[in-house]
């Protein structure tokens, strides 16, 4: 801050402003030019400070009702206090009459009788109760506005709609159509269900395939299972036949032999 060319060091105590200031003892000169404006605008009438009190109550009692103020202004040096009396001046009464600074006429407040000349202007611009009626009952192609307006009957707004509006036969033209390109997440979104239908397709024809395969096997399995039945069937009807045929065989030669 001190290398600044017009730096000024300012103290605390300088910036902070004394608990009380010293008072200030009156100027001279204007103590004297107030007491002389005083002496201009008032009156001072000296009174009797020592002397009989019968010659100060004796005052004529035209003076007595003056409105009348003692007061002690700017005391002198000595101990003696003398007091001054002021007088004070009321303005006189002004006798003449209260009314208007600038009168004016009788006719800017009252209004004359009409003339003959000035009756037929304004019987042409006035307008009485009878012709507003008359003027209600005309029409005002201007203002009218039969598309806003909208009366409903007792039966509903449906009813009046039908009977108003005939039914007419209106033709739509479709415009073309055209394929609008998906963003890129819905096309995302749809190349992943993609993926997840065809991936559940390959794998319901896996279990599929695997299941007509075991189905498969199982038939054949129960084929090989009958046709051996079968055989042990067959093969142990043979055994009981051929036993059958030995006995009989056996027997015949025993008789022959008795």
């Amino acid at each position: 801050m001190f290398e600044l060319p017009r730096a000024k060091r300012v103290r605390r105590e300088e910036l902070q402003s004394p608990a009380s200031s010293p008072r200030s003892s009156p100027d001279p000169e204007v103590t004297e030019l107030l007491r002389s404006r005083i002496n201009d605008d008032y009156e001072f009438i000296a009174t009797l400070e020592d002397g009989d009190p019968t010659e100060h109550n004796a005052i004529a009692p035209a003076e007595a009702s003056e409105d009348e103020v003692e007061l002690i202004l700017f005391a002198g040096q000595s101990t003696t206090q003398r007091s001054n009396k002021i007088r004070l001046a009321s303005p006189e009464v002004n006798p003449q009459s209260a009314g208007f600074v600038l009168e004016r006429p009788r006719n800017y407040y009252f209004a004359e009788e009409i003339d003959r000349k000035r009756h037929g202007p304004l019987q042409s611009v006035a307008v009485d109760g009878d012709a507003v009626m008359k003027m209600s009952r005309q029409p005002w192609p201007g203002s009218a506005l039969p598309w806003k307006v909208r009366s409903i009957s007792a039966n509903g707004l449906k009813t009046v709609v039908r009977i108003g509006h005939p039914p007419t036969l209106v033709t739509v033209e479709e415009g073309e159509k055209t394929r609008k390109r998906k963003g890129k997440k819905a096309r995302i979104a749809l190349r992943k269900k993609l993926q997840a239908s065809k991936s559940k397709q390959q794998q319901q024809a896996i279990l599929a395939k695997e299941k007509a395969e075991a189905d498969r096997e199982k038939k054949t399995r129960r084929n090989r299972e009958k046709k051996l039945k079968k055989k042990v069937r067959e093969k142990a009807k043979k055994v009981a036949t051929s036993g059958e045929g030995e006995g009989d065989g056996s027997g015949s030669e025993a008789e022959g032999a008795d």
